[in-house]
């Protein structure tokens, strides 16, 4: 039912077809240690005289492979397969719980401060400080947040909080606190709870931490028990995002090749992140706590890789894979990988946490008709002692609750500075690439000053606004800065945003969300998110800003197929369709108020079919209509762009996979690629839309 990734120490002979392994100094001593006898037989007595000839340094044995050396315990043969020399039993994995010291032909356990050796001389033992207060484990669930003790049995003093569907839980050892996501109906109901846990008496003053982002998708948290910053990870919007400790600044750690993050495990000591993920490359990943220096550690042999926990001593990496159905391990640069334990014993592990000898996991119980979850612990050395500790209802995170789980040092870099500022950052401190560097960050809106340290409005205002499907979010970001910092707030919570322009005068985002079936805005600070028109609205492909009269332009590919404008203020009372019908698909939009023209893609329906795509225009009161570009080259034309002062009309052609333009007078007609379509760049001060040819485009 369960197995140990096993090889063969030196002085140890593989019984064939098997992964038993035998000591070399039980062959041929009559007794059967292999099931196919392999150590035993006629070989043993007809080729013991050749030892004699071989010439060992320690010993011999005759083998079916003829006779051969072997050492003394603690020694290895070396490549010529005759002489010893002594081996290193601190480069195989469990040879000591901690520290572990090579000597000729033997080897020393010892243990850091903090733990005691054992009488095997091997195990580390961690003192409690003070001594009422054991190692307590905290289990997530559907229902409250479970505190036992290791045996399994519940803590007396400690009555469960009451959660619902939480499985995102840490603690802080130093504040005595417990942080849970509580999740609602909604994401404007799910929010971040913590309580403390005085003493291990009992869960007080419960309370709520206001979060700037959304956490209605996060699957795991972490706390940075030196800092008290928040990490989180987000599996549905596909990204990491941390937050200081009172919720007000959040910034987005990492979003990029991130397809399904699950597990998120910190050292804050070291500087590291390390992380889940089962998207379309499943791997295990390690950054820095600023999201710098991201590396790969596993991407092989690894399907669903979900819970994740550290050995912050020996600086190792433990992860659960839910498909394949394994505990496996490497370090902190991704060697030395072992398999812990594998099989159905510890089917879709969920929650994963380490302490001393033992490994504890949350595994669902498919056979169990109330669902339950089990915690189970096994020794991580030898894979034995596996036992069931407790049940839960679908049970998520879990962690030992103990002082050595969240080592303290001397002093860190994002510690108060006189005025009361962690690292002196004037908006969130992350530590770096160890806790005595740190990176400063800026919330949504502003930028890092030259200092390093300071905020404020940047001065080059010039980003780029962008909307993506998965998740339903709209961002901005700057063109040239090389930190990561946004320039708005994030418009979250969308469903699938299909077009959007922005307002320069008065800084607002208007969008369209087809799969909600409405148009909204928001203003780049993150204020004002209003629907403004939600009835009538079938599917907006396009949205266009009229910024000189202050009107909203609109194109749907409903059943009518029209296009339809509204004044940006009081929207659903004032609007209008100016054109219906005659139309297959339309889709992008664009306006010139300066020449008073708009511009539309109709896309094509049917490849084969022997109609075409076409690019139609009219003047902005819906008169005045003429197809402006169409051709057998143009089938699914969609991502409009102006660049009026060059007087050129860009598109893209989504069948044809191509972006052109075209100038405002029907003529010279080109095909290129480093020209924008799909995008907005937008600078807040003014009311004239940029484009900068040649930079950007979205494929």
């Amino acid at each position: 039912p369960q197995s140990k990734a096993q090889r063969c120490q030196p002085n140890e002979h593989n019984c064939l077809g098997t992964e038993v392994c035998v000591p070399m100094s039980r062959l041929c001593n009559g007794v059967q240690d292999c099931v196919d006898g392999s150590d035993e037989g006629p070989h043993c007595r007809e080729l013991r005289g050749n030892c004699s000839r071989l010439g060992c340094q320690h010993h011999c044995v005759p083998t079916l492979d003829g006779p051969t050396c072997y050492c003394n315990s603690s020694f290895q043969l070396q490549a010529d397969g005759k002489t010893c020399k002594d081996f290193d039993e601190c480069s195989v994995y469990g040879t000591c719980s901690q520290l572990c010291t090579n000597t000729d032909g033997s080897f020393t356990c010892g243990c850091v401060e903090g733990y005691l050796l054992q009488p095997d001389n091997r195990s580390c033992k961690a003192k409690n400080e003070p001594v009422d207060r054991p190692p307590v484990l905290l289990i997530a669930n559907s229902q409250n947040i479970l505190a036992t003790y290791l045996s399994g049995a519940q803590v007396s003093t400690i009555t469960p909080t009451s959660t619902r569907q939480t499985t995102a839980m840490d603690f802080s050892y130093a504040n005595e606190t417990v942080c849970w996501v509580h999740v609602g109906d909604s994401a404007a109901q799910t929010q971040l709870k913590c309580a403390r846990m005085p003493g291990l008496k009992g869960f007080v003053d419960e309370h709520t931490i206001n979060i700037s982002l959304s956490l209605h998708h996060v699957e795991q948290m972490a706390i940075d028990w030196l800092t008290g910053n928040f990490y989180f990870v987000d599996d549905i919007d596909d990204r990491i995002f941390v937050c200081n400790r009172n919720g007000d600044t959040c910034v987005t750690l990492l979003d990029l090749e991130l397809y399904n993050p699950k597990g998120i495990a910190l050292d804050p000591a070291m500087g590291k992140v390390f992380f889940t993920d089962y998207g379309q490359i499943p791997k295990v990943e390690r950054c820095d706590m600023d999201g710098q220096n991201r590396t790969k550690l596993v991407d092989s042999k690894i399907v669903f890789p979900h819970g994740i926990t550290l050995d912050l001593v020996s600086r190792l990496v433990y992860w659960a894979d839910a498909y394949l159905d394994y505990i496996e391990v490497v370090d902190y640069e991704g060697k030395g990988r072992q398999t812990i334990i594998q099989g159905i014993l510890i089917e879709h592990l969920y929650g994963l946490t380490v302490f001393e000898n033992y490994l504890y996991a949350t595994n669902s119980d498919n056979a169990n008709a109330q669902q339950k979850t089990s915690v189970i612990r096994v020794n991580r050395f030898n894979s034995t002692e596996y036992q069931v500790v407790t049940r839960v209802d679908k049970g998520g995170a879990l962690h030992i609750y103990h002082q050595r789980r969240q080592p303290r040092v001397r002093s860190h870099a994002c510690e108060n500075d006189q005025y009361g500022k962690p690292g002196g950052c004037s908006d969130i401190c992350l530590l770096a690439n160890s806790h005595k560097a740190r990176t400063c960050r800026c919330r949504s809106g502003f930028s890092l000053g030259s200092d390093g340290k300071s905020c404020k409005k940047p001065e080059h205002e010039l980003f780029l606004v962008y909307g993506k499907g998965r998740p339903g979010i709209i961002r901005g970001m700057d063109m040239g800065a090389k930190v990561p910092d946004e320039h708005m707030i994030p418009i979250e919570n969308l469903m699938n945003p299909r077009a959007l322009d922005f307002h320069a005068e008065t800084g607002f985002i208007y969008f369209a969300d087809t799969t909600s079936y409405l148009i909204g805005r928001q203003k780049i600070d993150g204020t004002e998110r209003e629907t403004i028109l939600k009835d009538g609205i079938h599917n907006v492909e396009g949205v266009a800003v009229d910024w000189m009269g202050d009107n909203l332009y609109w194109t749907d590919d409903g059943p009518k197929k029209t296009i339809s404008v509204a004044r940006l203020e009081k929207a659903a009372q004032t609007r209008k369709t100016l054109i219906e019908g005659k139309m297959t698909h339309p889709r992008a939009i664009v306006v010139d108020p300066l020449n008073g023209w708009m511009y539309w893609t109709d896309w094509e329906e049917d490849p084969k079919d022997s109609r075409r795509g076409r690019l139609e225009r009219a003047w902005m009161d819906g008169s005045h209509r003429d197809i402006f570009v169409t051709s057998k080259t143009v089938l699914w034309p969609n991502g409009l762009s102006l660049d009026i002062p060059a007087g050129r009309l860009y598109w893209v052609d989504a069948f044809y996979d191509r972006i052109e333009t075209i100038l405002f007078n029907g003529t010279d007609r080109k095909v290129g690629r480093h020209v924008p379509c799909c995008i907005h760049l937008l600078v807040p001060t003014t009311a004239q839309p940029l484009i900068d040819p040649g930079k950007c485009w979205m494929n």
